[in-house]
């Protein structure tokens, strides 16, 4: 299994030269399982960038095909997707049908209790106030899919998505093929007892990887704990790497992975961020855009 992270913020890109090394592209992570089927996580601007990769590939003739999921459809975790090049190309006939084996594939995943509101979600940011192409102009095949009890195999692999806490509600996923696993646990929030969300251990029990949402520092998100003065980021859907490291030694993962940067932490803040959660668990580190993992 490999792991690409194509975008890293949160909230909105941060491009320029404060956010090189870390990146400024809005979420999107790149899973290639061992039986090489292409799954991609959420499409915020980070997709862009992964497009213009796969254009270099089968896709460039309408012949790929990959499976996305969404955590939920706030605006940084879809606005990427009228930019993916690759969900332009395909063949149409006179009538406007997409020609079978001519066009690319994209299986679209959303929670299965929400009904049509991923492809009202995704539709509606290309309507026509707000882009100059709406989705029906894409020419590939693009297939709108529930998660019929939370749980999915597409190949040797599995992807089961349980409820985290988040406004408006999130899904975290954990990927596994049998040889190796990984969480994803973006845009979640530590519950404000002191408790660790079971749902989250359930997902990250023994992985390998577990990718996790540490937007803020604990200051950032209680500053009356540290008698700073507020307002605080309690209730917004994000936590700390502090909170990720507790929830990932007791459940056991193997490696940490914080992502979802706060949009005003620079490469710098970012660098310090690190090496105090360092201090505090060794297998952590910060996502950086372009990272990949081997598993």
């Amino acid at each position: 299994m490999i792991i690409k992270f194509w975008g890293v913020r949160g909230s909105i890109p941060t491009p320029g030269r404060d956010t090189v090394e870390f990146g400024g592209n809005t979420t999107c992570i790149e899973v290639i399982t061992s039986s090489k089927e292409r799954i991609i996580f959420d499409a915020g601007t980070g997709i862009r960038v992964l497009g213009l990769e796969l254009m270099k590939t089968e896709f460039a003739q309408g012949k790929g095909r990959a499976h996305i999921f969404f955590t939920h459809s706030h605006w940084d975790h879809i606005q990427g997707f009228p930019f993916f090049a690759p969900a332009y190309i395909g063949r149409k006939d006179m009538q406007g049908n997409r020609i079978n084996d001519c066009c690319n594939e994209f299986n679209l995943y959303g929670a299965a209790d929400v009904g049509d509101r991923l492809e009202a979600t995704l539709r509606g940011q290309m309507d026509n106030y707000y882009f100059p192409v709406d989705l029906n102009y894409l020419s590939s095949k693009i297939n709108f899919k529930t998660l019929k009890d939370n749980r999915i195999t597409i190949g040797d692999t599995t992807i089961s998505a349980l409820k985290l806490v988040h406004p408006n509600g999130v899904l975290g996923y954990r990927i596994e093929d049998g040889k190796s696993s990984v969480a994803l646990a973006t845009d979640c929030e530590h519950p404000s007892d002191g408790t660790i969300d079971q749902n989250l251990l359930r997902l990250s029990e023994n992985v390998d990887v577990l990718i996790y949402d540490g937007q803020y520092t604990p200051e950032e998100y209680a500053p009356h704990k540290f008698d700073l003065p507020g307002p605080g980021k309690q209730g917004f859907g994000h936590s700390t790497a502090e909170e990720g490291i507790r929830a990932a030694k007791a459940a056991g993962a193997k490696r940490l992975v914080i992502t979802h940067h706060k949009p005003l932490h620079n490469d710098e803040f970012l660098r310090r961020m690190e090496e105090n959660a360092r201090k505090l668990f060794d297998a952590v580190e910060f996502a950086r855009e372009g990272m990949q993992i081997d598993l």
